[in-house]
């Protein structure tokens, strides 16, 4: 079954905050997710280790990204957590290890299986290159819109 990612965004969470750090960012996430049973207590140190050895920064047309996850087994349920930043933190970038660079839009895969991650990431690449999707995504302020723009995105690029 191909995995879309209007799916898994109404399987998901949106946050819109401003953290000081990409710590912060992770703690605050880590245990949100935890209480709400998408992940498992071993993800927080997980995600944090992930991050340091492989960081996922990416420099896009007009906003930069992130694109942190874990590995399947410290997931309990497939969702897309999407976090659009207040104010943009640093990450070190996933082709530069040595630069960091501003993000303001957090994409973060809770997937269970390997197979259904990739498809995952491709599907949500054509998302983060669209400008008038990230245009779209800074100004939302809830959830069910970023659902709507997510599957307004994919009639457009089936079509």
């Amino acid at each position: 079954m191909a995995v879309t990612i209007s799916k898994l965004m109404e399987n998901g969470r949106a946050y819109f905050c401003r953290w000081h750090s990409q710590e912060d960012l992770f703690d605050s996430l880590a245990e949100d997710l935890l209480a709400e049973g998408y992940v498992k207590d071993t993800f927080k140190q997980a995600l944090k280790e992930r991050e340091a050895k492989y960081p996922t920064g990416i420099v896009c047309n007009k906003y930069n990204i992130a694109l942190p996850h874990v590995d399947s087994e410290h997931v309990q349920k497939d969702a897309l957590i999407v976090a659009v930043l207040d104010e943009p933190i640093g990450f070190h970038r996933m082709d530069k290890l040595e630069e960091i660079i501003e993000v303001q839009v957090v994409f973060m895969l809770l997937i269970e299986g390997v197979s259904n991650h990739i498809q995952a990431i491709a599907n949500l690449t054509s998302l983060w290159l669209d400008d008038g999707f990230m245009d779209e995504l800074l100004k939302a302020t809830d959830k069910e819109r970023i659902v709507e723009l997510v599957k307004k995105h994919e009639k457009r690029t089936i079509a």
